[in-house]
């Protein structure tokens, strides 16, 4: 049996067309690409005439491949990205298909079939940042194969005195890798490629590893049978037992603080917000920067004349410059949601808030968290028996419950 994410690959694909009631197969995307291609030829031209013919004010350009439902008002340019996006997707799930015949050890995905067609919106166009190339693509295969070619045609740079390395040369990075092989793997960073996707609910994958974790999680309790000495949570595999172990150890040390990490990019992010006083986001309508894209949307919201969001209750009128707050409104008004859910763990006094309990855990009890962290850690009640093991053995966090 083949070890995870070394699943052999079989030329021959079964690529099924599932536009309308359409049923052509082949095995090559060369064809399978020009076959769909002549399906949005007719199915455009198809659009212009009716247009000209009832004067349509704005026209719908609607995907008609199985279990989609994609629809498009702005131009035919974003349905024709799409649909052969369905072209590359399809490729991917016989790749799935392929890594899971290949273990006999494991049965298909469980969830559900009518998701397997739904596809992630695409950008306006698959655009090659690599240096002095800057080409644009409508079609992902052709993208992902013209970026492959930058990584194999690349070549071996002279970096010390033995050591000949080749250059990622992707617009602001500076990797450098000791073959071809490792530098198109980390292309697929840049590209956000996948290469794989499972055959039933249409989820796509980095690699096949992460494939065929996706289908051990959904194995019956059981056979889980490896047992996180922790939490109790079970694994089909002591591999992902093992990762999942990591989440429990803090491995990376912050330089500057007693913060630790689990990885070195929890690590990073921690440096970024923590110990960086680099504000890259900026709005234009006045000084405010902030470290991350959401913020300054939040920010944005606040430069709005009008309410950006109102609640879509039936009879309410309430309105808000920002989701966040609309949400909130939506929980205690319609939910009823408002009742205390984060409790004490030594007084057993409650509150609504999980802020209000770290105020209260500080002044009234004097916890304290080292430096570097936030905040306090909730865990629900689920897991409470072992929120005592962590309050009382626990030298770095603090975890309490969440009702």
């Amino acid at each position: 049996m083949p070890p995870p994410g070394k699943v052999p690959r079989k030329e021959n694909l079964g690529l099924q067309c599932e536009w309308g009631s359409c049923s052509f197969v082949c095995s090559a995307m060369e064809e399978f690409c020009e076959h769909v291609t002549q399906h949005l030829q007719k199915y455009l031209h198809s659009s212009e005439e009716e247009e000209e013919e009832e004067d349509l004010l704005e026209e719908e350009f609607s995907c008609l491949w199985q279990e989609c439902g994609f629809c498009s008002l702005d131009n035919s340019a974003d349905l024709i990205r799409h649909v052969y996006f369905h072209c590359y997707h399809t490729k991917l799930k016989q790749w799935g298909l392929q890594a899971l015949q290949s273990q006999a050890d494991l049965s298909p995905c469980i969830l559900d079939f009518h998701s397997r067609n739904i596809i992630p919106d695409i950008p306006d166009h698959f655009l090659c940042l690599w240096e002095h190339c800057e080409s644009s693509f409508d079609n992902p295969e052709w993208f992902y194969r013209h970026v492959e070619a930058h990584s194999l045609c690349c070549e071996y740079k002279a970096v010390g005195k033995d050591n000949h390395m080749v250059l990622c040369g992707w617009k602001g990075c500076t990797c450098t890798f000791k073959d071809h092989c490792k530098l198109r793997e980390h292309l697929r960073s840049h590209t956000q490629e996948k290469v794989v996707a499972c055959p039933t609910c249409g989820g796509m994958f980095a690699n096949n590893t992460k494939f065929l974790d996706h289908i051990r999680r959904q194995t019956s309790l059981d056979q889980q049978r490896f047992q996180c000495s922790h939490c109790s949570k079970r694994f089909a595999t002591e591999r992902l037992l093992r990762d999942h172990m990591r989440n429990h150890v803090n491995h990376y040390k912050c330089p500057l603080c007693d913060m630790t990490c689990p990885l070195p990019s929890s690590l990073r992010n921690h440096m970024r917000f923590r110990h960086s006083e680099d504000r890259p986001f900026k709005c234009d309508c006045c000084d405010y920067s902030c470290k991350n894209l959401i913020d300054l949307r939040k920010h944005l919201d606040t430069h709005s004349k009008e309410p950006a969001y109102r609640c879509d209750f039936e009879n309410c009128s309430f309105s808000a410059r920002s989701l966040c707050s609309i949400k909130s409104h939506y929980r205690k008004v319609h939910e009823g949601y408002s009742e205390p859910r984060y409790k004490c763990h030594v007084c057993d006094k409650c509150f609504t808030r999980g802020n209000n309990l770290t105020v209260h855990l500080r002044k009234k009890h004097q916890f304290k968290w080292p430096s570097g962290h936030p905040r306090f850690r909730y865990v629900s009640t689920f897991y409470s028996r072992f929120t005592h093991f962590f309050l009382h053995h626990s030298t770095d966090s603090l975890n309490l419950i969440v009702l």
